[in-house]
């Protein structure tokens, strides 16, 4: 008699594995797919936001005001009649450029040490004769 429940109880199990397994590849498949669509719906919205983005900018490109601020600042254009003014450091020279001639960098350093060197080296700005004496008298103490 243990023999007939034993085989009645292996055809039991057998019979629910293979409806779990009939089962699992198409609840897998569904899961997936519901991945996949939100996925995709997702990429969807995306795109829609750069689309009104790319649609915003092709609209600020037709105003003839905001054309004219972009080729002012990015063209340097300017309206007839009106006048150009550049601000010109004093302190600046052509002998003191801001890198560094080729010439003078040895051409076997590293890349790395002549980037390095570059951050460190502080440049000295010259002193004109007009700024000494107004620190020496500032420094001075007054006599009352």
């Amino acid at each position: 008699m243990l023999k007939g429940d034993i085989l009645g109880v292996a055809v039991l199990i057998t019979v629910v594995l293979i409806v779990l397994i009939a089962i699992a590849v198409p609840l897998r498949n569904y899961y997936s797919g519901r991945t996949e669509i939100a996925r995709l719906e997702a990429s969807i919205e995306n795109k829609k936001e750069h689309k009104s983005d790319l649609q915003e900018q092709l609209e600020r490109y037709t105003d003839p005001e905001y054309a004219k601020q972009e080729a002012r600042r990015r063209l340097g254009m300017m309206e007839p009649g009106e006048t150009a003014w550049r601000i010109i450091d004093p302190r600046m020279d052509v002998d003191h450029l801001t890198t560094g001639r080729i010439d003078e960098i040895d051409p076997d350093t590293p890349w790395t040490t002549i980037l390095w060197d570059s951050l460190r080296e502080v440049p000295e700005a010259p002193v004109s004769p007009e700024e000494s004496p107004a620190e020496e008298t500032a420094s001075e103490p007054v006599e009352q």
